[in-house]
């Protein structure tokens, strides 16, 4: 099972020509920059970096792409190489490699320390730091450097000793492109096996998690579904402001075909004919399309953003699946569900004991939506109306901030100087969607003023970007009045309190006080719609 070690140059040189590829089991590229950086200072000091892991198989794999940019010129029935464990530092090194790319990574290296960074405005316009690329791929010489780095004052042009100092430290970056990885290939053609090597290879570095180790079986099991169908549902999702992975849409099919949210007993789930699993997936997809058509159009909700927790959408994901029509009464109680969940953080805590409570609610064909708004209320015990307190130092990572945003489109507030409705995202970019301080950032530090009152919810308003910067550190009472004057109903809607003489910088306290109050209004009017 032992192959011959590689060198980093040989190693991309084959990812470059299709000898090394990704199977459809892999995670996609999950690397910071930084870890990459890390990567390149292990192997710039020669300490070891792991091995890579490839299968050799005559099998026919479905495979990914390796997110480098390379474009693999290999023969149609070429069999690649399979990297099992390696992925993600192959992936890295490519990037570094391959400048060129749109996917390339650029990261620093200060000849004076020896140390790496990811790329920064302020490191790369300081001569101290030199991209690395540049001495990885031979763009520049040792030579080239130090001339530049001479011309540029980093090092002396008589100084030798800081000279040779360089220069080594200049041959131990380049000497990265021959640091040989240890190879291991393993020639095996029963996936069950592959599939444990698999699994306790990639049990290090950054962790597997159960969703992940399900997605590699559900691989073997239906060839092409993560990457094609998976993948493509997640690219809609990105394109309509959702940030959903591959995990979540594991857990949606494991919630749609199992009626419970657990990874970790699915041996009868695995026994099922492909079909079954496919047929499961295509109702998981048209469940969470619909899910996203719900939050969007019924709720309110227009991405990630303005979701506190992922988790509320699996409920709704199952009754979709299930159901293609509601009742008046179900999609009132779904929303009012939804707005609560969020609101009071329902899944904070033991977050699948609580979705499979509520999927027992729901029924095994989710035919009693109502009873998810009653499980809600038997947990709670009527105790979700939002008071001021529960707005006191609340800031914008508060499950009540996308209330306040909620509460404020369904009051059809508009940007206070164009009176462009607020919503997520606008034709023209002036007009996207920030928060903005009332009473501005600049004077209230100034004044001293605590991060957590300052940024609390009470002292922010949606507006568009144009708007936002045209105030800037303008006092509140002096913008608020102009506004009142020519569009009064533009501060009322998003729950300013019309008390002119709140709105000077001396009575921050009362403001908040107050308006925490007309917010917590809005926010259960909103609440029992």
């Amino acid at each position: 099972m032992i192959g011959i070690p590689l060198s980093v140059e040989a190693l991309i040189s084959d990812v470059k020509t299709g000898e090394i590829g990704i199977p459809e089991i892999q995670r996609d590229y999950v690397w910071r920059r930084t870890q990459i950086a890390k990567l390149l200072d292990s192997m710039y000091r020669g300490f070891p970096t792991g091995q890579i892991l490839l299968w050799d198989t005559s099998l026919a794999v479905e495979m990914r792409t390796f997110r480098a940019d390379l474009a693999p010129n290999k023969k149609p029935d070429f069999r690649p190489k399979i990297v099992l464990d390696g992925q993600q530092r192959l992936t890295s090194l490519a990037r570094v490699l391959n400048p060129d790319s749109a996917k390339s990574e650029r990261i620093l290296f200060n000849v004076l320390s020896g140390v790496f960074e990811p790329y920064s405005p302020r490191n790369a316009a300081d001569p101290r730091w030199i991209d690395a690329t540049e001495v990885l791929t031979g763009q520049a010489s040792e030579l080239d450097i130090l001339e530049r780095l001479e011309d540029q004052g980093v090092v002396g042009h008589g100084d030798r000793a800081g000279r040779n100092a360089i220069n080594e430290r200049l041959k131990r970056l380049a000497a990265i492109r021959n640091y040989k990885f240890p190879i291991e290939i393993v020639k095996e053609d029963d996936l069950e096996i592959v599939t444990e090597i698999f699994i306790r290879a990639n049990s290090g570095g950054t962790r597997l998690r159960e969703a992940e180790l399900a997605l590699a079986k559900l691989a073997w099991k239906l060839p092409g579904t993560v990457v094609n169908g998976f993948e493509a549902l997640q690219d809609i999702c990105v394109e309509r402001g959702f940030d959903i992975d591959t995990r979540f849409l594991m857990r949606a099919l494991i919630v749609v075909t199992t009626r419970q949210s657990r990874f970790r007993d699915l041996k009868a789930f695995w026994a099922r004919p492909a079909g079954d699993i496919e047929r499961g997936w295509q109702r998981t997809a048209a469940g969470l399309r619909s899910t996203l058509d719900f939050v969007e159009g019924n709720v309110g909700v227009p991405g990630s953003n303005l979701l506190p927790s992922q988790f509320t959408l699996f409920p709704l994901i199952a009754v979709f699946a299930d159901r293609d029509h509601l009742t008046g009464e179900e999609e009132k109680s779904l929303r009012r569900w939804f707005l609560r969940a969020n609101a009071f953080s329902r899944y904070v805590g033991s977050p699948e004991t609580t979705l499979d409570q509520d999927l027992r609610a729901l029924g095994n064909q989710s035919d009693n939506v109502t009873a998810l708004l009653g499980k809600y209320y038997e947990d709670i015990r009527g105790n979700d109306h939002v008071t001021p307190n529960d707005l006191v130092r609340a800031g914008t990572n508060s499950p009540f901030f996308p209330l306040a945003f909620l509460a404020a489109t369904s009051r059809e507030a508009a940007d206070w100087f164009t009176g462009i409705k607020i919503r997520r995202q606008n034709v023209n970019e002036d007009q996207n969607i920030e928060y903005h301080h009332i009473f501005p950032k600049k004077l209230l530090n100034a004044r001293g003023v605590d991060r957590y009152l300052r940024d609390e919810i009470a002292n922010l308003a949606f507006l568009g970007q144009k708007a936002n910067k045209k105030i800037l550190a303008r006092e509140p009472a002096d913008y608020l009045a102009e506004i009142a004057e020519h569009a009064p109903g533009r501060l009322e809607s998003q729950s300013v309190p019309m008390d002119r003489s709140l709105w000077q910088l001396d009575r921050l306290d009362d403001f908040l006080a107050a308006r925490r109050t007309l917010l917590a209004s809005a926010m259960n009017g909103l609440l029992a719609g």
